[in-house]
Protein backbone atom coordinates (compact mmCIF):
# COMPACT_ATOMS: atom_id res chain seq x y z
CA UNK A 1 0.00 0.00 0.00
CA UNK A 2 1.42 3.62 -0.85
CA UNK A 3 2.78 5.54 2.16
CA UNK A 4 0.27 8.38 1.96
CA UNK A 5 -2.88 6.37 2.07
CA UNK A 6 -2.23 4.72 5.77
CA UNK A 7 -3.26 8.49 7.23
CA UNK A 8 -6.23 8.42 4.98
CA UNK A 9 -6.71 4.88 6.54
CA UNK A 10 -6.68 5.94 10.00
CA UNK A 11 -9.22 8.80 9.29
CA UNK A 12 -12.12 6.76 7.76
CA UNK A 13 -11.77 3.37 9.27
CA UNK A 14 -14.55 3.97 11.64
CA UNK A 15 -16.71 5.92 9.74
CA UNK A 16 -16.71 4.43 6.08
CA UNK A 17 -19.58 2.03 5.62
CA UNK A 18 -17.07 -0.63 4.23
CA UNK A 19 -14.73 -0.60 6.91
CA UNK A 20 -17.24 -0.34 9.93
CA UNK A 21 -19.81 -2.99 8.46
CA UNK A 22 -16.63 -5.23 7.32
CA UNK A 23 -15.67 -5.28 11.24
CA UNK A 24 -18.66 -6.00 12.25
CA UNK A 25 -19.01 -9.25 9.76
CA UNK A 26 -15.53 -10.41 10.96
CA UNK A 27 -16.27 -10.01 14.68
CA UNK A 28 -19.65 -11.85 14.37
CA UNK A 29 -17.69 -14.61 11.79
CA UNK A 30 -15.47 -15.34 14.55
CA UNK A 31 -18.06 -15.37 17.20
CA UNK A 32 -20.36 -17.95 15.06
CA UNK A 33 -17.51 -20.33 14.12
CA UNK A 34 -14.69 -20.32 16.67
CA UNK A 35 -14.89 -21.37 20.24
CA UNK A 36 -12.79 -18.61 21.97
CA UNK A 37 -11.87 -17.41 25.56
CA UNK A 38 -10.43 -13.97 26.63
CA UNK A 39 -7.21 -16.17 26.49
CA UNK A 40 -7.77 -16.67 23.26
CA UNK A 41 -3.92 -15.57 21.35
CA UNK A 42 -5.25 -13.95 17.88
CA UNK A 43 -2.30 -12.56 15.48
CA UNK A 44 -3.80 -9.60 13.35
CA UNK A 45 -1.10 -10.23 9.94
CA UNK A 46 -1.37 -6.77 7.89
CA UNK A 47 -2.86 -4.90 10.61
CA UNK A 48 -2.59 -1.51 9.38
CA UNK A 49 -3.64 1.10 11.42
CA UNK A 50 -5.35 -0.78 13.97
CA UNK A 51 -9.06 -0.44 13.60
CA UNK A 52 -9.73 -4.21 13.76
CA UNK A 53 -7.25 -5.13 16.01
CA UNK A 54 -8.69 -2.66 18.64
CA UNK A 55 -11.80 -4.78 18.78
CA UNK A 56 -9.76 -7.86 19.20
CA UNK A 57 -7.93 -6.37 22.07
CA UNK A 58 -11.03 -6.10 23.61
CA UNK A 59 -12.24 -9.65 23.31
CA UNK A 60 -8.50 -11.87 23.49
CA UNK A 61 -4.85 -11.71 24.05
CA UNK A 62 -4.18 -9.62 20.87
CA UNK A 63 -1.08 -9.04 18.77
CA UNK A 64 -0.46 -7.17 15.49
CA UNK A 65 2.03 -7.11 12.50
CA UNK A 66 2.69 -4.97 9.54
CA UNK A 67 5.40 -4.44 7.01
CA UNK A 68 5.07 -0.47 7.30
CA UNK A 69 6.61 1.58 10.09
CA UNK A 70 3.77 4.14 9.76
CA UNK A 71 0.96 1.29 10.23
CA UNK A 72 2.77 0.69 13.21
CA UNK A 73 3.16 4.23 14.41
CA UNK A 74 -1.01 4.88 14.07
CA UNK A 75 -1.80 1.29 15.96
CA UNK A 76 0.29 2.96 18.96
CA UNK A 77 -1.94 6.11 18.49
CA UNK A 78 -5.01 4.13 19.29
CA UNK A 79 -3.09 2.76 22.46
CA UNK A 80 -2.60 -0.82 21.14
CA UNK A 81 0.01 -2.98 22.34
CA UNK A 82 1.93 -6.45 20.80
CA UNK A 83 3.20 -4.80 18.03
CA UNK A 84 5.61 -5.79 16.01
CA UNK A 85 7.46 -4.59 12.34
CA UNK A 86 8.00 -6.96 9.81
CA UNK A 87 7.51 -9.31 7.83
CA UNK A 88 5.28 -12.83 9.09
CA UNK A 89 8.46 -15.37 8.37
CA UNK A 90 10.72 -12.87 10.57
CA UNK A 91 8.00 -12.81 13.42
CA UNK A 92 9.60 -14.86 16.32
CA UNK A 93 8.90 -18.77 16.35
CA UNK A 94 8.66 -18.95 20.49
CA UNK A 95 5.38 -17.42 20.26
CA UNK A 96 2.49 -19.40 18.64
CA UNK A 97 -1.82 -18.25 17.95
CA UNK A 98 -5.50 -19.81 18.05
CA UNK A 99 -6.04 -17.94 15.46
CA UNK A 100 -4.27 -16.00 12.92
CA UNK A 101 -6.23 -13.89 10.83
CA UNK A 102 -5.33 -12.06 7.15
CA UNK A 103 -7.81 -9.81 6.34
CA UNK A 104 -6.74 -8.06 2.73
CA UNK A 105 -3.33 -8.81 3.06
CA UNK A 106 -2.70 -12.08 1.01
CA UNK A 107 -3.43 -10.34 -2.44
CA UNK A 108 -0.47 -7.92 -1.51
CA UNK A 109 2.09 -10.46 -1.02
CA UNK A 110 3.93 -11.88 -4.46
CA UNK A 111 4.47 -15.12 -2.23
CA UNK A 112 1.40 -16.20 -1.05
CA UNK A 113 1.76 -19.73 -0.54
CA UNK A 114 4.80 -18.64 1.63
CA UNK A 115 2.75 -16.53 3.39
CA UNK A 116 0.43 -18.75 4.40
CA UNK A 117 3.30 -21.07 5.19
CA UNK A 118 4.64 -18.99 7.74
CA UNK A 119 1.62 -19.21 9.45
CA UNK A 120 0.94 -22.35 9.80
CA UNK A 121 4.31 -22.79 11.62
CA UNK A 122 3.05 -19.86 13.76
CA UNK A 123 -0.45 -21.38 14.54
CA UNK A 124 -1.35 -23.94 17.68
CA UNK A 125 -1.92 -27.39 16.56
CA UNK A 126 -6.26 -27.23 15.75
CA UNK A 127 -5.15 -23.19 15.53
CA UNK A 128 -7.40 -21.37 13.07
CA UNK A 129 -6.45 -19.57 10.04
CA UNK A 130 -9.04 -16.16 8.54
CA UNK A 131 -8.39 -15.34 5.44
CA UNK A 132 -10.02 -12.48 3.35
CA UNK A 133 -9.34 -11.69 -0.41
CA UNK A 134 -10.58 -9.40 -3.21
CA UNK A 135 -12.71 -11.66 -5.26
CA UNK A 136 -13.02 -11.82 -9.20
CA UNK A 137 -9.87 -10.90 -11.07
CA UNK A 138 -12.23 -9.81 -13.76
CA UNK A 139 -13.59 -6.64 -11.27
CA UNK A 140 -9.74 -5.22 -11.32
CA UNK A 141 -9.48 -1.42 -11.15
CA UNK A 142 -7.50 1.55 -10.06
CA UNK A 143 -8.41 0.93 -6.54
CA UNK A 144 -6.49 -2.49 -6.70
CA UNK A 145 -3.60 -0.23 -8.42
CA UNK A 146 -3.50 2.43 -5.76
CA UNK A 147 -3.82 -0.52 -2.74
CA UNK A 148 -1.04 -2.45 -4.59
CA UNK A 149 -2.62 -5.63 -5.55
CA UNK A 150 -1.46 -8.14 -6.99
CA UNK A 151 -3.78 -9.86 -7.55
CA UNK A 152 -7.71 -10.73 -7.47
CA UNK A 153 -8.59 -14.24 -6.53
CA UNK A 154 -11.03 -17.25 -7.73
CA UNK A 155 -12.95 -19.46 -5.25
CA UNK A 156 -10.97 -22.23 -7.02
CA UNK A 157 -7.53 -20.31 -6.49
CA UNK A 158 -7.56 -19.39 -3.11
CA UNK A 159 -8.76 -23.02 -2.40
CA UNK A 160 -5.87 -24.14 -3.99
CA UNK A 161 -3.04 -22.52 -2.37
CA UNK A 162 -4.87 -22.84 1.32
CA UNK A 163 -5.36 -26.75 0.95
CA UNK A 164 -1.69 -26.92 -0.73
CA UNK A 165 -0.27 -25.72 2.63
CA UNK A 166 -1.92 -28.45 4.75
CA UNK A 167 -4.78 -26.74 5.85
CA UNK A 168 -8.10 -27.89 5.90
CA UNK A 169 -10.93 -25.60 4.68
CA UNK A 170 -14.07 -25.65 7.27
CA UNK A 171 -15.76 -22.68 5.41
CA UNK A 172 -15.18 -20.52 2.20
CA UNK A 173 -17.51 -18.51 0.73
CA UNK A 174 -18.65 -14.98 -0.81
CA UNK A 175 -19.17 -12.34 0.74
CA UNK A 176 -20.60 -8.27 0.36
CA UNK A 177 -23.06 -9.98 -1.84
CA UNK A 178 -25.32 -8.01 -1.66
CA UNK A 179 -23.59 -4.87 -3.48
CA UNK A 180 -22.45 -6.97 -5.49
CA UNK A 181 -24.25 -5.88 -8.90
CA UNK A 182 -24.15 -2.17 -7.77
CA UNK A 183 -20.18 -2.70 -7.77
CA UNK A 184 -20.05 -4.95 -11.19
CA UNK A 185 -21.78 -1.74 -12.81
CA UNK A 186 -19.81 1.04 -11.56
CA UNK A 187 -16.90 -0.73 -12.56
CA UNK A 188 -18.52 -1.52 -16.45
CA UNK A 189 -18.98 2.00 -16.53
CA UNK A 190 -15.60 3.33 -15.38
CA UNK A 191 -14.10 1.28 -17.58
CA UNK A 192 -16.45 2.12 -20.98
CA UNK A 193 -16.16 5.92 -20.45
CA UNK A 194 -12.54 5.58 -19.63
CA UNK A 195 -12.86 7.29 -16.07
CA UNK A 196 -11.54 4.54 -13.78
CA UNK A 197 -10.52 6.39 -10.72
CA UNK A 198 -9.18 5.21 -7.52
CA UNK A 199 -12.13 6.84 -5.35
CA UNK A 200 -13.23 3.94 -3.27
CA UNK A 201 -11.66 4.92 0.07
CA UNK A 202 -13.76 8.04 0.07
CA UNK A 203 -16.87 8.51 2.35
CA UNK A 204 -19.93 8.77 0.62
CA UNK A 205 -22.55 11.78 1.70
CA UNK A 206 -24.25 10.76 5.26
CA UNK A 207 -26.98 9.03 3.98
CA UNK A 208 -25.56 7.46 0.97
CA UNK A 209 -22.83 6.10 3.66
CA UNK A 210 -25.64 4.78 5.91
CA UNK A 211 -27.49 3.10 3.48
CA UNK A 212 -24.58 1.10 1.95
CA UNK A 213 -23.23 0.11 5.83
CA UNK A 214 -26.38 -1.18 6.45
CA UNK A 215 -26.76 -3.15 3.18
CA UNK A 216 -23.28 -4.80 3.98
CA UNK A 217 -24.10 -5.43 7.14
CA UNK A 218 -27.25 -7.39 6.61
CA UNK A 219 -24.88 -10.08 5.46
CA UNK A 220 -23.15 -10.47 9.43
CA UNK A 221 -25.77 -12.59 10.33
CA UNK A 222 -25.50 -14.60 6.75
CA UNK A 223 -22.06 -15.02 6.21
CA UNK A 224 -20.93 -17.77 8.70
CA UNK A 225 -24.19 -19.83 7.93
CA UNK A 226 -24.05 -20.50 4.24
CA UNK A 227 -21.70 -20.21 1.28
CA UNK A 228 -22.99 -17.80 -0.84
CA UNK A 229 -22.56 -17.80 -4.28
CA UNK A 230 -20.80 -14.26 -5.24
CA UNK A 231 -19.76 -11.52 -4.13
CA UNK A 232 -16.83 -9.05 -4.09
CA UNK A 233 -14.80 -10.61 -1.74
CA UNK A 234 -13.75 -14.31 -0.38
CA UNK A 235 -13.62 -15.19 3.07
CA UNK A 236 -11.95 -18.65 3.98
CA UNK A 237 -11.93 -20.41 7.84
CA UNK A 238 -9.14 -22.82 7.48
CA UNK A 239 -7.86 -25.13 10.92
CA UNK A 240 -4.51 -26.62 11.66
CA UNK A 241 -4.94 -29.97 11.76
CA UNK A 242 -4.72 -30.85 16.14
CA UNK A 243 -1.86 -33.94 15.09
Amino acid sequence: MEEHVYPHMYKIENAHWWFVARQRIIMQYINARITTSPETTILDVGCGTGAVLELFSKRFRAYGLDFSRQAIDFCHQRGLVNLFHGSLASYPKSQHFDIITMLDVVEHIDDDDGLLRDAYALLKPGGYLLIAVPAFPSLWSAHDVVLHHKRRYTKRRLQQIVESESFEIEHLTFFNMLLFPVAVMKRWLTKLTNSDKANDLEIPGRIINGILKRVFELEADIVPRCSLPFGLSLLCLARKPAR
